[in-house]
């Protein structure tokens, strides 16, 4: 385990704090009662700094980052865009500082990737950046994770539904905006989004399923082929996936979610429950909530599932990434 710099304990940094994800890494550091001597808020984007917000619920300023930030820092989330992160990630084994990479996409190639629930134990004090996956990556790798444990897998297709905080909060107010304009019949704004979203599907702006498919091939198995399209929908939080499966041995669908049920990052439906996509928001678990055997295809079956793409894909990782690189726990919830 690595020792603080300061005989007060652990000091850590979020850059980019006013981001959805800096500020639900925040909310967790409260609710597990992460022990740390400070919180330095810092800013990359040169927007920021300035800003007032909190920590613990005491008030907070956002600083902007710098070397002399850093370097009495032990460890630094870095969320927001990758193109103000990436030098200061690199810096990280200069500075003596841990850096939790989850830039969108990710800023550094260098890093190791890690999710709570697959490879939290392959985390070593000499690792000085760690890259949390992209948000859409996580969820698919701990299923795929689980599955292979029972078969070789041949192929995934996955579609899956990106939802408006994906575009931070202005994408959620606008997805708002256009609501009302729609009911209201009238004009809907267009600043985040180049056409109407409310009520409507289509392609997701960014196409990054390539970086995406990298990412989970890298957690999992580089032979299986993996398939992925990104939709943009009108939801305001959580991801939607629909994943179809081939392994190389015919599987049961009760020995399947069994095989789920095992990893603490994965949630499946009681007896008198039943997940969709709201149901996701808050939770720490990705939930698993239906697996069907496909008729038709030998060796195939759909797995429909949703996560909450600010806690368990972005947050909760990052936080379980830090205690373990801190503390040596290996805690997957």
């Amino acid at each position: 385990m690595p020792q603080p710099k300061s005989s007060t304990g652990f000091r850590l940094g979020i850059v980019n704090p006013l981001t959805l994800v800096g500020n639900e890494i925040k909310t967790i550091l409260r609710e597990r009662a992460f022990p740390f001597a400070k919180v330095s808020l810092l800013d990359s984007t040169g927007k920021a700094a300035g800003a007032l917000t909190e920590v613990n619920d005491e008030p907070a300023v956002v600083t902007p980052i710098s070397d002399d930030e850093l370097e009495d820092l032990d460890l630094v989330f870095f969320c927001g865009p990758a193109a103000g992160n990436r030098e200061w990630i690199e810096r990280a084994g200069d500075d003596r500082f841990i850096a939790i990479d989850l830039s969108q996409p990710s800023a550094v190639v260098d890093g190791k990737l890690v999710v709570a629930g697959i490879n939290l134990d392959q985390i070593r004090e000499s690792d000085s950046i760690v890259i949390s996956p992209h948000p859409v990556a996580i969820p698919i790798s701990l299923i795929l994770h689980q599955v292979r444990k029972l078969s070789d897998i041949e192929m995934c297709a996955a579609t899956v539904v990106q939802p408006a905080s994906e575009f931070e909060q202005i994408g959620v107010e606008e997805l708002v905006q256009q609501t009302i304009g729609v009911l209201s019949i009238q004009s809907v704004p267009k600043e985040v989004f180049d056409r109407q979203l409310a009520f409507n599907l289509y392609p997701a702006l960014e196409h990054n399923e390539e970086f995406i498919v990298r990412q989970i091939r890298a957690l999992t198995d580089s032979r299986t082929e993996i398939a992925l399209m990104i939709t943009q929908g009108t939801i305001f939080h959580s991801h939607t996936f629909s994943l179809f499966i081939t392994t190389a041995e015919q599987l049961e669908v009760p020995e399947i979610t069994r095989k789920l049920r095992e990893n603490p990052a994965i949630a499946l439906p009681q007896e008198d429950e039943s997940f969709g996509t709201v149901d996701a928001a808050g939770k720490d678990e990705v939930l698993v909530a239906e697996v069907r055997r496909d008729p038709t295809i030998s060796g195939g079956f759909w797995v429909w599932a949703v996560c909450d793409n600010l806690r368990r894909s972005s947050a909760l990782n990052a936080v379980l990434i830090a205690e373990k690189a801190l503390f040596g726990t290996g805690e997957v919830n």
